[in-house]
């Protein structure tokens, strides 16, 4: 082979040497080009999810506490509320006052009902040895009473009720109302006129009156019943106010 083909061939490896090494060194630039746009991705991407990670954990967080405030509530509410409920059924827990009876026990006589009546008695010459004729009018009156001192009471806080057991209504204080007696008509034997004599029948009279105001008192039962039906009613409503702090107190009055 001469020089010339020898020194042709030689520049012709070298060119392919050298062709070889600047392809070469173009791959690596590409290559680490490329890696270092994978790291910053990859460094994007993990602060990207970091971030995301923060903003969902605090939301979660948030959340949770939302919950775990409301849930805490709610339960307080279920226990106190139970155990309050059991507390006033065993121990009548209330924000009142008891009910007060205790000035009622202090009445010995509770007058209930004022009665009365009117009686008129008549004298005729004819039923008396001294001849002398009278009318008189003679009013009377009374009272009947309850005695408190007697009576039983049955007291419920919680319910606001109150059951008063007491004795019947009793007639008592019965009087002739002797400032009103008058006489209607009197006329006497022209032939007596003694003051004594006028005075001892005026006396017999009014016992007479006296007997027979007592008799319509006890025998009448419209003044019986309604001595009952005040008596309820006067019970009643003394101990609602003895007791203001109870607006719906419920009172039953029985007798005995």
């Amino acid at each position: 082979m001469s020089n010339k083909q020898n020194s042709k061939a030689g520049k012709t490896k070298a060119n392919a040497v050298a062709i070889r090494k600047t392809s070469g060194m173009k791959l690596d630039m590409v290559t680490v080009i490329s890696l270092i746009v994978m790291a910053v991705t990859v460094l994007g991407i993990l602060c990207l999810g970091t971030n995301l990670i923060d903003v969902g954990t605090n939301a979660l967080m948030e959340n949770y506490d939302t919950a775990y405030a409301s849930e805490r509530e709610t339960t307080y509410k279920a226990f106190y509320e139970k155990y309050f409920n059991k507390a006033e059924k065993e121990y009548h827990v209330a924000n009142k006052v008891s009910i007060s009876i205790e000035d009622m026990r202090e009445i010995a006589k509770l007058e209930v009902l004022s009665v009365s009546d009117v009686e008129y008695i008549i004298e005729n010459e004819n039923n008396n040895s001294k001849g002398i004729n009278t009318w008189l009018e003679v009013p009377g009156q009374g009272m009947y009473v309850v005695d408190l001192q007697a009576a039983e009471f049955v007291v419920d806080d919680s319910r606001a009720y109150v059951l008063v057991r007491v004795p019947n209504p009793e007639l008592s204080n019965i009087s002739i109302d002797y400032a009103n007696v008058k006489k209607l008509f009197f006329k006497n034997d022209m032939f007596n006129d003694s003051y004594k004599v006028g005075e001892d029948l005026a006396r017999q009279m009014l016992g007479t009156a006296d007997l027979l105001i007592k008799k319509e008192f006890s025998s009448n039962q419209h003044f019986y019943k309604a001595a009952q039906e005040a008596a309820v009613s006067t019970i009643e409503c003394m101990i609602k106010q003895f007791n203001p702090n109870y607006p719906d107190l419920t009172v039953e009055v029985e007798f005995y």
